[in-house]
Protein backbone atom coordinates (compact mmCIF):
# COMPACT_ATOMS: atom_id res chain seq x y z
CA UNK A 1 0.00 0.00 0.00
CA UNK A 2 1.42 3.47 -0.78
CA UNK A 3 2.18 6.03 1.81
CA UNK A 4 -0.55 8.15 0.18
CA UNK A 5 -2.88 6.07 0.66
CA UNK A 6 -1.73 4.83 4.78
CA UNK A 7 -2.04 8.40 5.36
CA UNK A 8 -5.53 8.74 3.63
CA UNK A 9 -6.73 5.76 6.15
CA UNK A 10 -5.30 7.42 9.18
CA UNK A 11 -6.96 10.80 8.62
CA UNK A 12 -9.95 9.45 7.61
CA UNK A 13 -9.54 6.61 11.04
CA UNK A 14 -9.11 10.00 12.99
CA UNK A 15 -11.75 11.82 11.36
CA UNK A 16 -14.25 8.62 12.00
CA UNK A 17 -12.69 8.75 15.87
CA UNK A 18 -13.67 12.34 16.12
CA UNK A 19 -17.00 11.86 15.49
CA UNK A 20 -17.59 9.17 17.89
CA UNK A 21 -16.08 11.43 20.24
CA UNK A 22 -18.89 13.64 19.45
CA UNK A 23 -21.38 11.67 19.25
CA UNK A 24 -20.54 10.25 23.37
CA UNK A 25 -20.42 13.69 24.45
CA UNK A 26 -23.75 14.45 23.04
CA UNK A 27 -25.22 11.22 24.11
CA UNK A 28 -23.63 12.29 27.79
CA UNK A 29 -24.77 15.65 27.79
CA UNK A 30 -28.32 14.42 26.63
CA UNK A 31 -28.10 11.97 29.87
CA UNK A 32 -27.75 14.83 32.05
CA UNK A 33 -30.02 16.76 31.00
CA UNK A 34 -32.66 14.13 30.92
CA UNK A 35 -31.31 13.91 34.49
CA UNK A 36 -32.53 16.79 35.56
CA UNK A 37 -35.24 17.20 34.08
CA UNK A 38 -37.02 14.12 35.87
CA UNK A 39 -35.04 15.95 39.18
CA UNK A 40 -37.19 18.52 38.57
CA UNK A 41 -40.43 16.44 38.75
CA UNK A 42 -39.81 14.65 41.83
CA UNK A 43 -41.00 15.92 45.03
CA UNK A 44 -39.01 18.06 47.43
CA UNK A 45 -37.25 15.55 49.35
CA UNK A 46 -38.87 16.65 52.49
CA UNK A 47 -42.47 15.76 50.88
CA UNK A 48 -41.13 12.46 50.41
CA UNK A 49 -42.05 8.98 52.07
CA UNK A 50 -40.24 6.33 53.27
CA UNK A 51 -37.70 4.63 50.60
CA UNK A 52 -40.05 2.13 48.36
CA UNK A 53 -43.18 2.73 50.28
CA UNK A 54 -46.29 3.49 48.40
CA UNK A 55 -48.23 7.10 50.01
CA UNK A 56 -50.96 4.68 50.87
CA UNK A 57 -48.68 1.99 52.69
CA UNK A 58 -47.57 5.03 54.48
CA UNK A 59 -50.58 6.82 55.22
CA UNK A 60 -52.04 3.40 56.41
CA UNK A 61 -48.98 2.71 58.69
CA UNK A 62 -49.48 6.05 60.24
CA UNK A 63 -53.25 5.87 60.93
CA UNK A 64 -52.85 2.47 62.07
CA UNK A 65 -49.75 3.82 64.55
CA UNK A 66 -52.20 6.65 65.97
CA UNK A 67 -49.92 8.96 64.39
CA UNK A 68 -51.87 12.89 63.64
CA UNK A 69 -50.97 13.55 59.65
CA UNK A 70 -51.73 15.79 57.01
CA UNK A 71 -51.99 14.06 53.50
CA UNK A 72 -50.67 16.37 50.83
CA UNK A 73 -52.61 15.82 47.10
CA UNK A 74 -50.66 17.97 44.44
CA UNK A 75 -49.26 17.80 41.21
CA UNK A 76 -45.72 19.20 40.34
CA UNK A 77 -46.81 21.79 37.70
CA UNK A 78 -49.85 23.63 38.88
CA UNK A 79 -48.86 27.10 40.24
CA UNK A 80 -50.95 26.61 44.22
CA UNK A 81 -49.75 22.96 44.04
CA UNK A 82 -45.81 24.18 44.00
CA UNK A 83 -46.25 27.24 46.00
CA UNK A 84 -47.91 25.10 48.71
CA UNK A 85 -45.30 22.76 48.30
CA UNK A 86 -42.82 25.48 49.31
CA UNK A 87 -45.03 26.94 52.71
CA UNK A 88 -45.33 22.92 53.36
CA UNK A 89 -41.52 22.18 52.99
CA UNK A 90 -41.05 25.94 54.79
CA UNK A 91 -43.25 24.91 58.11
CA UNK A 92 -43.20 21.02 57.74
CA UNK A 93 -39.73 20.64 59.68
CA UNK A 94 -40.67 22.16 63.02
CA UNK A 95 -43.51 19.23 62.92
CA UNK A 96 -41.54 16.30 61.51
CA UNK A 97 -40.99 14.24 64.85
CA UNK A 98 -44.98 14.82 66.13
CA UNK A 99 -47.19 15.00 62.80
CA UNK A 100 -46.79 12.43 59.56
CA UNK A 101 -46.76 13.70 56.29
CA UNK A 102 -47.36 12.06 53.12
CA UNK A 103 -46.98 13.10 49.42
CA UNK A 104 -49.38 12.23 47.16
CA UNK A 105 -48.55 13.33 43.64
CA UNK A 106 -52.45 13.14 41.74
CA UNK A 107 -50.81 12.27 38.67
CA UNK A 108 -48.53 9.06 39.54
CA UNK A 109 -50.51 6.12 38.55
CA UNK A 110 -49.84 4.03 41.62
CA UNK A 111 -52.04 6.69 43.95
CA UNK A 112 -55.13 6.57 42.02
CA UNK A 113 -56.67 3.99 44.30
CA UNK A 114 -55.77 6.45 47.46
CA UNK A 115 -57.67 9.22 44.90
CA UNK A 116 -60.86 7.57 44.49
CA UNK A 117 -61.18 6.77 48.58
CA UNK A 118 -60.26 10.29 49.44
CA UNK A 119 -62.84 11.60 46.60
CA UNK A 120 -60.00 14.35 45.37
CA UNK A 121 -61.45 16.78 43.17
CA UNK A 122 -59.59 19.53 43.16
CA UNK A 123 -55.65 20.30 43.98
CA UNK A 124 -53.65 21.20 46.46
CA UNK A 125 -55.65 19.27 48.92
CA UNK A 126 -54.90 18.79 51.74
CA UNK A 127 -56.26 16.79 54.45
CA UNK A 128 -55.32 16.47 58.38
CA UNK A 129 -56.16 13.73 60.10
CA UNK A 130 -56.09 13.43 64.23
CA UNK A 131 -54.51 11.01 66.01
CA UNK A 132 -57.66 9.10 66.23
CA UNK A 133 -57.62 9.31 62.40
CA UNK A 134 -60.67 11.80 61.64
CA UNK A 135 -60.04 14.14 59.15
CA UNK A 136 -60.47 17.56 57.92
CA UNK A 137 -60.22 18.79 54.06
CA UNK A 138 -58.67 22.02 53.33
CA UNK A 139 -58.87 22.73 49.41
CA UNK A 140 -55.91 25.33 47.81
CA UNK A 141 -53.40 27.17 49.39
CA UNK A 142 -52.76 27.71 53.01
CA UNK A 143 -50.95 30.68 54.21
CA UNK A 144 -47.82 29.49 56.53
CA UNK A 145 -49.01 30.86 59.66
CA UNK A 146 -52.61 28.99 59.43
CA UNK A 147 -50.38 25.52 58.75
CA UNK A 148 -48.04 26.14 61.71
CA UNK A 149 -51.55 26.56 63.62
CA UNK A 150 -52.91 23.52 62.18
CA UNK A 151 -49.97 21.44 62.72
CA UNK A 152 -49.35 23.14 66.22
CA UNK A 153 -53.12 21.65 67.03
CA UNK A 154 -52.59 18.26 65.71
CA UNK A 155 -49.78 17.78 67.88
CA UNK A 156 -51.27 18.65 70.93
CA UNK A 157 -53.78 16.52 70.67
CA UNK A 158 -51.68 13.44 70.47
Amino acid sequence: MSKAKERYLRKRAAERNRRLIQIAVLIALAGVIGAILIAKNQPPPALQAGEGALPEQHLDQLMQAGVPTLAFFHSNNCQQCLEMVDIVNQVYPQFQGTVGLVDINVYDPRNTRLLEMARIRVIPTLVFYDHQGQGEVHMGVMQPDVLRAKFETLAARR
